[in-house]
């Protein structure tokens, strides 16, 4: 039997895995929940022991589901946030997830001084609450003590990497938009600097272009798993990329742009320059193309559909699934702790929820957060500009034909709906074959990735200008609205100082 190769995704909401044969073949794949996560208030953490844990079990489940020799491994998780080791790669406490909100008033400091701006110009990217340099801030702030024990600033990926191969190494992908210049692929050292921040890059891992960033699993992580100790694991990029590739977005001819509907929302398109963009926010993330020439450009949001599960719980008797249900309803879908990073740059970007009336029914709530999440999409698409062509549609709300078809009327363009509902793990598995097969561009778009599975056209007539007219008050509101979200974060923590005082 051919060798198997392993792929591994350790995100947010779950930790997945999948096994693929020699041609691309998807063999079985195992998820568990993500036990890790933990939230209290903005404090959005992970236990990494845990999440260590999670990962080798799922390995170690597909695998033997799979069946067969495991040849390779790939990994990828998390883009974003701290997850720090001390000296002996242990963790130093939980880590800060992206989702963390707690440095959000450090990010209003930093930009009322200048700061962020002056480190944009630097790295080609705007620090927000979810960057790794600014909870290394927090840390110095209010913990010096926990950060002196830091020894080395990991991501997730590297983190589980470390965990099976004993190995300290990197991708610069994930790390460049915050500690380096993704126009020359270097770290540079005085991001720290402009901080103030008393370490700073010396505390991130060597790095190794994807491909060249792999090692052999380890006796311990071996036992752990059920594998072979020696087998080759290969770091891939941060998750988004992944998810990218496996939807076609720089494989599939006709596929310009894409939108990935997870946990967060992430919007992007492929380009070969990225400094042509006419906007770009920001929150704003480039990243080098890992399995050809060109950029991603994508605009990471904190907000996804992890929105609906919100206004579920707040609005009582709001079905998950619904039919399109139009009303005047409104959402500015921007209700996580942290603000906002992309395509509203704003630490204190806050939801609102515009045209309720007692006879709003819980249908027409339903759809209009997704609808709120079709025009963010649109305003992100719109900035970038991307050339004329399909957008491929990922994450969980892909499942849905409603909204699929709403986010092509919004968009103005066809959307492709993936084969399957494991877009990160097909890119990681098109990653692997590249590298550790040699498989050609031709061969990971026609086996690996594999045509859409569905191509939804937008509509025309009462429904594309109700769509459009709805956007244009969507922008409006948000222009309207948007000086007033400091002033509502300052009453925000009066309002908790006061209840806390209250002892509620």
């Amino acid at each position: 039997m051919d060798s198997i190769l392993l792929c591994l995704d350790s995100g947010t909401t779950a930790v997945k895995a999948a096994a693929f044969d020699r041609h691309g073949r998807l063999l079985g794949t195992v998820e568990r929940e993500n036990r890790a996560l933990r939230r209290d208030g903005s404090n959005v953490e992970q236990d990494m022991e845990i999440t260590r844990d999670d990962a080798l079990a799922v390995l170690r489940a597909c695998a033997v589901q799979a069946g067969g020799t495991v040849g390779g491994i790939v990994v990828a998780g998390q883009g974003d946030g701290l997850w720090p080791v001390d000296v002996a790669g242990q963790p130093v406490g939980r880590a800060f997830t992206w989702l963390d909100g707690r440095s959000r008033p450090i990010i209003a400091e930093l930009d009322g001084a200048g700061t962020l701006e002056r480190i944009r110009a630097v790295t080609g990217s705007r620090p927000t609450a979810a960057s790794q340099s600014v909870q290394l801030l927090w840390l110095a702030r209010n913990d010096p003590s926990r950060l002196d024990r830091i020894a080395h600033a990991l991501r997730l990926k590297e983190w589980l990497f470390l965990s099976l191969t004993g190995s300290l190494l990197g991708e610069p992908g994930a790390a460049l938009p915050v500690w380096g210049d993704w126009r020359t692929g270097t770290v540079r050292d005085d991001v720290a600097g402009l901080l103030n921040l008393p370490r700073g890059s010396e505390l991130l891992p060597d790095f190794l272009p994807v491909g060249e960033c792999r090692a052999a699993l380890s006796g311990r992580a071996a036992e752990a798993t059920g594998l072979l100790s020696g087998t080759p694991v290969l770091l891939g990029p941060g998750d988004v990329q992944a998810t990218l590739i496996g939807l076609g977005l720089g494989i599939r001819a006709s596929v310009t742009r894409a939108s990935i509907f997870g946990t967060s929302a992430i919007h992007a398109c492929h380009t070969r320059d990225p400094s042509a963009l006419p906007e770009q926010p920001g929150g704003a993330m480039i990243q080098q193309f890992v399995l050809g020439d060109g950029y991603l450009c994508f605009h990471p949001s904190f907000n996804g559909a992890s929105f609906l599960q919100h206004v579920r719980r707040m609005f009582a008797g709001v079905p998950e699934t619904v039919e399109p249900s139009y009303s005047s309803l409104l959402f500015h879908p921007f209700f996580e702790a942290g603000g906002e990073r992309a395509p509203f740059t704003d630490p204190d970007a806050a939801g609102a929820a515009v045209g309720l009336t007692a006879v709003t029914r819980p249908e027409q709530i339903a759809w209009a957060a997704r609808e709120a999440l079709a025009f963010v999409a649109r305003k992100s698409h719109d900035m970038m500009n991307a050339p004329a062509g399909a957008l491929s549609m990922g994450g969980g709300l892909a499942a849905d034909t409603n909204f699929a078809r709403f986010l092509a009327t919004v968009t103005r363009s066809p959307v492709q709906r993936p084969p399957s509902g494991h877009a990160g793990l097909r890119g990681l598995a098109a990653i692997g074959a590249k590298f550790l097969y040699g498989e050609s561009d031709a061969a990971l778009a026609e086996r690996w990735i594999g045509a859409a599975a569905e191509v939804v056209q937008p509509q025309s007539g009462e429904v594309a200008d109700y769509a459009d007219g709805k956007f244009a008050l969507f922008s409006q509101l948000a222009d309207s609205v948007s000086p007033a979200w400091a002033d509502m974060s300052r009453i925000r923590d009066s309002a908790e100082g006061l209840m806390g005082s209250r002892g509620t």
